[in-house]
């Protein structure tokens, strides 16, 4: 039988730890002996309706059990699982179902009339499978099959360097593109990690905050020991280092790593994160790897602060997990206090830079958590750098903490630049992607010699720490300035009547561009373009300021919490007067 990475992953997750507990959806348990036998009964019937090695499948769900168990059994054939985004319109699905040249189609009832729509578009697609969809004509019902079905299957060849899933980009400068991603990707990203966490012990300290917080999860002497300048001196040694490492190497994806974390799984919540995104689909993979992981999901498809709050409550996971668009929600949520938020150690933020102001939030709405900072991008499966804050004390703006792989800042001829100086940020690792699928020339645009450049600028501060500035294509230039949107719009959320604000530049006859501001206030506050303009003042350098501003009731955002900045560029970036653009 030809090897499957996710099949023996699955298996050893079933053999060592069948009733334990791989997903929370609500008020429903699904354990890994459950997950397997589904997903083993619907491998058996898309291998019945012609799915094989390397087909693509569109996976349409939100962040549900039916996802894991599609995307489980399109990787137990060797196919290649595509999650959809489900906020896209039918001329959406049409574009990526077509592009991957998908010859299934597993989606659920909330998104049937999207895909109904798109229908006659999608030529590759043979079969579509609907769970609870029977207005759906010609759908199979996903229950039905999965009820019908025997557990055997054709198991299909995946190996390591083998296309795990096809993630698409936002499509954030132009169309989607559809990143294969390996397996072999996800296992180096976490031996990326892991190598800059152990080589990092040695200066590791212990604040009061974290010994608080510390204390409530370790021993007594646990925590002493940890403080000790002997350990300390032991945990900065490279022989111990690379004793970790090499063992951490060799248990990651091993029976023992399932046996090992079935006796205290780790409870993860990523409320805000979709699963199509693969800043949450890592979770996919990593989960029956590594072994000791239970998700924690909330039924709503969309992000509910006072839900999300009463299920830490109920389920007390360790991971709070959010972007910093969800982050902003929860943290400014007025019953917050309400809840029991004592089990989350710590609190995770990802895909978008976290401002410095709202970390200080989270550490005052949790007290005595770690906030762990995640930074990538979809082709580095996704993580890149990270960043430890034990404290409010340790916060640094625009920060996302010491690179996981390797990493330069160059200029336009792709020279490395001084540190301090701003650039591209490019990245060397064994989790570049596999490449933009059926891009070629895409692909070699963006991967130079083994090199991913990212499209951020940033720089190196005087620690070593890794700042973004902003997108590439998304600066500024006025009057031969260059003006970071990103700078601006942290600026005018710390007025306390702004709720979302987007920065664009607009053409200016004069300038080139000038910046103009596009806010949404908050319920209840009558904002006015004046007031957006006074608040500027002494806050930034005048060439920064916004020369137009914008009154909008609001402003277009992806699933995983960004502002669509193409988007409000088609709608509020014309040339228009000041005093029109102020109404």
């Amino acid at each position: 039988m030809a090897g499957n990475f996710m099949e023996e992953a699955l298996r050893r997750c079933v053999r060592h730890n069948p009733e334990g507990i791989f997903l929370i959806y609500g008020d429903q348990r699904v354990t890994w002996r459950e997950l397997d036998q589904r997903a083993s009964r619907l491998a058996s019937a898309l291998a019945g309706l012609g799915v094989g090695p390397g087909d693509r499948v569109i996976l349409m769900f939100h962040n549900c059990p039916a996802f894991f168990e599609s995307n489980y059994a399109v990787q137990k054939l060797g196919a290649i699982p595509v999650p959809m985004n489900y906020r896209f319109t039918a001329r959406e699905i049409a574009y990526q179902t077509n592009h991957c040249q998908a010859k299934a189609f597993v989606f659920e009832r909330l998104w049937q009339d999207a895909v109904a729509g798109a229908r006659a578009q999608m030529p590759t697609v043979q079969h579509y499978v609907g769970r609870d969809t029977p207005e759906f004509a010609g759908a199979h019902e996903y229950e039905t099959l999965i009820t019908r079905s025997a557990p055997a299957f054709p198991v299909g060849p995946a190996n390591l360097e083998d296309t795990c899933v096809l993630c698409y980009t936002g499509g954030t400068t132009g169309l989607p593109k559809g990143v294969m991603l390996t397996y072999g990707n996800h296992v180096r990203m976490v031996q990326s990690i892991v190598r800059t966490v152990v080589g990092a012990l040695g200066g590791f300290q212990v604040t009061p905050d974290l010994e608080a917080m510390l204390r409530q999860h370790l021993p007594g002497p646990a925590v002493g020991a940890a403080k000790s300048a002997p350990v300390r001196y032991l945990l900065g040694r490279r022989w111990l280092q690379r004793g970790i490492i090499s063992l951490a190497d060799r248990m990651i994806g091993s029976a023992l790593a399932v046996r090992l974390g079935s006796r205290r799984p780790i409870k993860a919540m990523m409320p805000s994160f979709p699963m199509f995104h693969d800043a949450a689909y890592q979770l996919a993979v990593l989960a029956p790897l590594l072994g000791n992981m239970t998700l924690v999901m909330p039924r709503s498809v969309s992000f509910e602060p006072e839900a999300v709050l009463k299920l830490v409550e109920q389920e007390r996971p360790m991971l709070l997990g959010n972007v910093p668009t969800a982050w902003r929600m929860l943290v400014d949520y007025p019953d917050v206090a309400r809840f029991d938020r004592s089990s989350v150690v710590a609190c995770a933020t990802g895909a978008g830079v976290c401002p410095a102001a709202l970390k200080r939030k989270i550490f005052e709405a949790f007290p005595g958590v770690v906030i762990a900072d995640g930074f990538g991008q979809t082709e580095m499966t996704p993580v890149t750098s990270f960043r430890f804050d034990f404290s409010p004390a340790s916060l640094k703006d625009h920060c996302v903490g010491k690179p996981v792989v390797e990493t330069r800042i160059v200029d336009e001829q792709g020279r490395d630049v001084p540190s301090g100086e701003i650039g591209e940020i490019i990245y060397r690792s064994g989790s570049v992607m596999k490449g933009y699928f059926n891009e070629p020339d895409k692909t070699a645009e963006a991967v130079r010699a083994g090199w991913l450049y990212s499209g951020d600028l940033g720089y190196f501060d005087a620690d070593g720490d890794l700042r973004v500035v902003e997108r590439k294509k998304e600066c500024i230039s006025s009057g031969g300035e260059k003006i970071f949107p990103h700078e601006v719009e942290e600026i005018l959320l710390e007025h306390p009547g702004i709720a979302q604000v987007c920065v664009i530049g607009v053409p200016d006859e004069k300038w080139g561009q000038s910046v103009r501001a596009v806010v949404v206030p908050k319920a209840g506050v009558a904002l006015t373009a004046e007031a957006v303009s006074e608040h500027c003042e002494g806050r930034i350098a005048g060439y920064k300021k916004p020369r137009s501003v914008v009154i909008a009731k609001e402003l277009p955002i992806s699933p995983v919490g960004k502002i669509q900045r193409r988007e409000v560029k088609e709608t509020y970036g014309a040339a228009v007067p000041p005093a029109a653009a102020s109404g």
